[in-house]
């Protein structure tokens, strides 16, 4: 297939940051990158340019941000990255034409804030995926989010939230739904990164994924005999969907967020039934529909 041209180009915001000389040099830094500025920074809660700009000068000369400035810039691959995300955009704008490359920059905010994504968009906080070697780590994270702030794990994350607009919800709030619903994201997401292992795309640690393929016939059963599929409230779906270290409901070994995986294989099935386009997939609101014509019924597998 070939696939529409499309141009990437990361604007590394951090190093005009950085090259600062005084505040006035950051508010104009402020003023010209506007978007940035309310994204990361959040300047729209300030009553002016000036006062934040205080503020962020006095992070700039900061020992403790340079390291991190240091750190994030020598963990960044700059032409990796670049050469992946526009493979992605690519296999995206050949499932949806109608596609605008968004605009990229980076920047080191001193763990203020780690993405902001929009259609228009990617603004990515480097010294959040610095990994483990960083000096530096953000603070209050549970260990089980904590890991994914590896550069592994970048392009994955920021492409799940590019993509989610693509990704029609379904017509139903059940379980069912919604894990239908993270089915679609990340099939599509595994669609416009193919060489990506399934771990990175989940966020899933190799063991987790191994252990879902090998227990998924008990962990179905289980959601089944607790009549959880066509469950409506909030508590149940959390349970299944939510951000957890374990879903211990499930069994012992059972990773938290594992409905999210169910909904992806629920659409694997559905798209190996069916003869449907990716955007018919992703405009198909009907999810029970989707899970029927799937006819999902998942095998231990070693």
């Amino acid at each position: 297939v070939e696939l529409p041209e499309v141009k990437i180009a990361v604007n590394r915001l951090e190093k005009e940051l950085f090259n600062s000389q005084n505040i006035s040099d950051v508010e104009m830094f402020l003023q010209e990158n506007g978007e940035m500025a309310t994204r990361i920074f959040h300047l729209n809660q300030y009553p002016n340019e000036k006062i934040l700009a205080e503020r962020i000068f006095g992070l700039v000369k900061n020992e403790f941000i340079d390291t991190l400035y240091s750190e994030a810039n020598e963990a960044f691959d700059q032409l990796s990255f670049e050469m992946k995300m526009k493979t992605s955009l690519s296999l995206l704008k050949y499932y949806f034409p109608e596609m605008v490359v968004p605009k990229i920059q980076t920047i080191v905010s001193g763990l203020y804030n780690d993405l902001a994504i929009s259609k228009d968009y990617i603004i990515i906080g480097l010294d959040f995926f610095i990994g483990e070697k960083a000096s530096y780590r953000p603070k209050e994270v549970p260990r089980y989010i904590l890991r994914r702030y590896e550069p592994k794990y970048m392009i994955p994350t920021i492409l799940k939230f590019f993509i989610a607009d693509y990704c029609s919800s379904g017509d139903e709030e059940t379980l069912l739904s919604e894990m239908v619903d993270y089915g679609k994201i990340y099939y599509l997401l595994g669609s416009i990164m193919p060489c990506t292992p399934e771990d990175l795309i989940l966020g899933f640690t190799s063991k987790e994924i191994l252990d879902v393929y090998a227990y998924q016939e008990l962990i179905w059963s289980r959601i089944i005999e607790k009549e959880w599929l066509y469950a409506t409230d909030e508590f149940t779906k959390k349970k299944i969907l939510g951000e957890r270290p374990k879903t211990i409901e499930l069994g012992n070994e059972c990773p938290g967020r594992v409905g999210a995986w169910i909904g992806w294989q629920i659409v694997k099935h559905y798209m190996d039934e069916t003869e449907i386009t990716m955007q018919e997939l992703m405009n198909n609101r009907n999810h029970h529909e989707i899970f029927v014509k799937s006819k999902y019924k998942p095998k231990n597998r070693n």
